[in-house]
């Protein structure tokens, strides 16, 4: 009857994956906070390293620089900011109390009235 049960742990223990094996033997963020010297510098994904000890060491040595935020996220940097419309840019108060936007409207707008042939002949021959 003895020898049944321990081939039932035994059973029990082969039946976890190895994902969920890891993920119960994986430490907690508390419980690396309190294993380190600098506890600030622990992030959330860190407990998920193969050695989350030799990680935050690394991260509270001396002299190092952060990574960046965005180099954990599954998507592309700025990615997310594709749909979002910028407004026009506006010439500082000082810089436009100088007329200079008026100057280069004018300049714009006899360069959109050059042909094809005039712009081309403009930029293989300047004057």
């Amino acid at each position: 009857a003895e020898e049944d049960e321990d081939e039932d742990e035994e059973g029990k223990k082969a039946e976890l994956s190895r994902k969920k094996y890891k993920q119960l033997h994986r430490l907690s963020i508390a419980e690396l906070k309190q294993l380190v010297k600098r506890p600030d510098v622990v992030e959330v994904w860190d407990v998920t390293a193969s050695d989350p000890r030799l990680l935050v060491y690394l991260k509270s040595y001396r002299n190092t620089v952060p990574v960046p935020r965005h180099w954990c996220n599954k998507r592309k940097y700025l990615q997310g900011k594709r749909g979002i419309e910028k407004s026009a840019f506006q010439l500082p108060a000082f810089i436009e109390a100088t007329g200079i936007a008026k100057l280069r409207a004018a300049y714009e707008e006899k360069e959109n009235e050059k042909t094809a042939k005039q712009k081309a002949r403009n930029q293989s021959r300047p004057k």
